[in-house]
C-alpha cells in the first residue's frame, strides 16, 4: 500500500505556535554581551567549601611555638623564636589572602595565629635576654643542677623519715583553725 501522505506534510500547528523545530543545523547559544567598562579578573576565587591552609598552619605553629617555649621555661628559645615568627608570618598571609577574596575562611585561626606568633615572639625574645645575661653573668647552670636535685633529695628523705606527718599536723591545724571561726559567723 503506498504511503498516502505527500511528502513533507507535518501536522497542523496550534495558533501561536512556533515554527517546528530543525534538526538539521545546530544549535549555538547567543553571546554574552560585552561590558562596557573595564573588565576585572579576580585571581584564584576560592570555593565556598575551600579552607585556609594558610591560616590552619600559623595556628598550629603559634600553638607549638608557645607550648616549648612555656613547657622547657624558656630554655628552647632556639626552636621556639623562629616558629613564632613564622606563625606570625603565615598569619599575615592568610589575613591577606582573606582581604584579596581568594579564600572566606580562616578568619578566626588566623587572627588566634597572629597574637600566639606576637606573644611567642615577645617571650622567646625575653628568654633569650635572660639566658645571656645569666651567662654573661657567669651564672653555672650545673652547679644549679645539682643544687636542686640535692634539696629534692633532702625533701624526699625529710617527709620518709617523718611519715608524712608535717604535711598531716599543718591539715589538722588548718581544720581546727577553720572549724573555730565557723561557728562565730
Amino acid at each position: 500500500m503506498a504511503d498516502s501522505t505527500p511528502s513533507g506534510w507535518l501536522p497542523p500547528r496550534a495558533p501561536g505556535a512556533g515554527p517546528p523545530p530543525r534538526f538539521d543545523t545546530p544549535y549555538e547559544p547567543p553571546a554574552p554581551p560585552e561590558p562596557a567598562g573595564p573588565t576585572f579578573e579576580p585571581r584564584g576565587v576560592a570555593e565556598p567549601g575551600e579552607r585556609n591552609g594558610t591560616a590552619v598552619w600559623a595556628l598550629v605553629l603559634g600553638i607549638v611555638g608557645l607550648t616549648l617555649l612555656v613547657l622547657s621555661l624558656g630554655s628552647l628559645f632556639v626552636l621556639t623564636l623562629p616558629c613564632s615568627i613564622a606563625s606570625w608570618v603565615l598569619a599575615r598571609r592568610a589575613h591577606g589572602k582573606i582581604a584579596q577574596g581568594r579564600t572566606a575562611h580562616g578568619d578566626g585561626q588566623a587572627t588566634a595565629a597572629l597574637w600566639l606568633g606576637r606573644i611567642g615572639v615577645i617571650a622567646g625574645v625575653a628568654a633569650m635576654v635572660v639566658f645571656f645575661a645569666l651567662l654573661a653573668s657567669g651564672f653555672d647552670f650545673e652547679q644549679f643542677r645539682d643544687d636542686l636535685e640535692r634539696e629534692l633529695d633532702r625533701r624526699r628523705e625529710r617527709e620518709r623519715n617523718d611519715g608524712g606527718a608535717e604535711g598531716v599536723r599543718a591539715s589538722v591545724e588548718h581544720v581546727r583553725a577553720v572549724l573555730a571561726v565557723w561557728p562565730a559567723r
